[in-house]
């Protein structure tokens, strides 16, 4: 083979592995992504606090540093991790009245004592918002709202709301039939009811109120706070029992809330401490949950 032969030869093969070089570096780049599933955590957790007229300044403050100091605690941070997954999902509803709901956070996945942390910091940085009446019933729908329309995005084991309050739905759709649809719709919902004598607008019923008209769900529960300077105590022996799958850790709450866990109320020992309310059945409020006011056709 003459020189000018094997010159020829050796460009075509040089063109040759270019050409599949580029092919391969081509189909590199124009494959499509594997489609990522959604976060999958053990709890996907909707805190949704009052923020009506009845809420003063300072009992909002107190509220908002309760739920952002219980993401400090060690005990918390173990609740998350013990679950399957590790992992919670958080997100924040401020409510009052019908359609006066903020979104005060979107979700936020909880880990770690670092993102836990994090959360914490951010929850200190958020805007104060407020409104005029209590409407119970539009908070549990815009909770309800906002935990399936992330389905997507999020997927928990358990879907929880975390409702607190000082009074009784006084506005907005019926309580009731918010509360009689929701009993078996997979989602739990607990109750934080803020019954502090000391505030102007103390409801003396409010534990059996709650009782009857909020909490829903297989497993739902309250934890009643007889002062607002216990809610942040209140805050993390609830979220302790709602997110934690280490047995010995739920016992240890339950004995600190209550010495006898037996489904039924029961007072700590101090005057103003937390109270445990299990359900143990279907139950009424007399007069039923609307009588406050609150049915919009």
């Amino acid at each position: 083979m003459t020189s000018e032969a094997r010159g020829s030869t050796f460009r075509r093969r040089i063109r040759l592995l270019l050409l599949a070089g580029a092919l391969g570096v081509l189909s590199t780049v124009s494959a499509p992504a594997a489609p990522a599933g959604p976060t999958q955590v053990d709890v996907k957790l909707v805190i949704a606090t009052d923020v009506s007229h009845s809420i003063d300044q300072e009992e909002a403050q107190i509220q908002r540093e309760g739920i952002a100091d219980l993401f400090l605690d060690p005990e918390v941070v173990k609740a998350i991790q013990s679950g399957p997954l590790g992992a919670i999902a958080v997100a924040m509803l401020d409510w009052a009245g019908h359609r006066e709901d903020y979104l005060a956070l979107n979700w936020t996945i909880v880990n770690d004592k670092a993102s836990a942390t994090a959360l914490s910091q951010r929850i200190r940085a958020l805007p104060d918002h407020s409104g005029q009446r209590t409407s119970i019933s539009n908070a549990i729908e815009k909770s309800i709202l906002l935990l399936n329309s992330s389905e997507g995005e999020i997927v928990g084991t358990r879907k929880v709301i975390d409702v607190s309050g000082d009074g009784p739905n006084n506005d907005g759709v019926s309580l009731q039939h918010v509360h009689d649809t929701t009993k078996d719709n997979g989602i739990i919902v607990n109750g934080l009811p803020i019954m502090d004598v000391a505030s102007d607008d103390y409801f003396p019923d409010l534990d059996k109120y709650y009782d009857a008209c909020v909490v829903a769900g297989k497993g739902s529960f309250l934890v009643v706070v007889k002062s607002f300077k216990d809610f942040g105590k209140a805050m993390r022996r609830k979220l302790v029992l709602e997110i934690s799958s280490n047995e010995s850790q739920i016992k240890q709450v339950l004995r600190e809330l209550s010495p006898n866990p037996l489904l039924r109320k029961v007072a700590t020992g101090e005057e103003k401490s937390p109270q445990l309310l299990i359900r143990g059945g279907t139950k009424m409020y007399p007069g039923g949950c609307d009588k406050f006011g609150g049915w919009l056709p």
